[in-house]
């Protein structure tokens, strides 16, 4: 009778411990998960999303299609009043429209921190590219890189518009070059409001207007043009908050 009651006293005590292991991890994991901020990019084309294979119209009535979106975004820094006060390490996001999972970015340690200012690069740095770093989102079967010498892609569109004068009306845009005189990252720096969920959104329609298509709808290796297109789309950038 001893023997039963010690053995029940020792159960009990056993599986006490282990509830409030289980309670202790719970909760650990509950904060490690509110712990996480999260924004959501979206590319946007005359005031509506973008989706690929979707037909659009451009403000002249243009048809519009895009079968390929895919972009880095990178060192991102998060700033109040111009001071920062949070910033990522290893900072490198490959955002592809094909893939709905890469266009909500997930920054740890955020949470309860006050900002109202994002600073980050359309593209990657000179420095990363000469540093050898390419696992994760920089690995070269990403689709993005094109040779040491050349780097990597930083912006990648490809799609059939009418204004463009090719074979069924095709462009492509392979963004890129780390050396001078054509360096195309671009530093990207936009004011935060206040809200839960934040959208940044990428407006497709200025650069549209503003290519020149007779001349200019095939860009294959770091040039002049390159670095043009590239500042246009780095001052298409805004956050909303949802």
């Amino acid at each position: 009778m001893k023997n039963s009651i010690v053995f029940l006293l020792l159960g009990l005590l056993v599986g006490g411990q282990a509830f409030v292991l289980w309670h202790d991890n719970a909760s650990m994991v509950s904060r490690s998960s509110d712990a996480m901020r999260m924004i959501h990019v979206q590319p946007m084309f005359q005031g509506k999303k973008v989706v690929l294979d979707e037909q659009m119209r451009s403000q002249g009535g243009d048809p519009l299609k895009l079968n390929t979106l895919r972009f880095y975004l990178s060192n991102f820094v998060f700033l109040k009043n111009g001071a920062v006060v949070f910033e990522e390490k290893n900072s490198f996001h490959l955002l592809d429209l094909e893939d709905e999972n890469t266009l909500d970015l997930k920054f740890d340690a955020l949470e309860g921190r006050d900002f109202d200012g994002l600073r980050f690069k359309l593209g990657i740095d000179s420095l990363t590219h000469i540093s050898g770093a390419m696992g994760g989102d920089l690995d070269p079967t990403k689709g993005m890189f094109w040779t040491w010498q050349s780097g990597y892609i930083n912006f990648k569109l490809e799609g059939t518009f009418k204004k463009c004068p090719t074979r069924n009306h095709e462009f492509q845009f392979h963004l890129g070059g780390y050396l001078a005189p054509f360096q195309s990252v671009q530093s990207v720096q936009v004011k935060i409001p206040k809200g839960e969920n934040l959208v940044l959104q990428l407006d497709l329609s200025p650069f549209f207007d503003q290519v020149d298509w007779v001349k200019k709808y095939s860009i294959m290796s770091p040039c002049k043009e390159s670095v043009e297109v590239s500042k246009v789309l780095a001052n298409s950038f805004s956050v909303h908050a949802e």
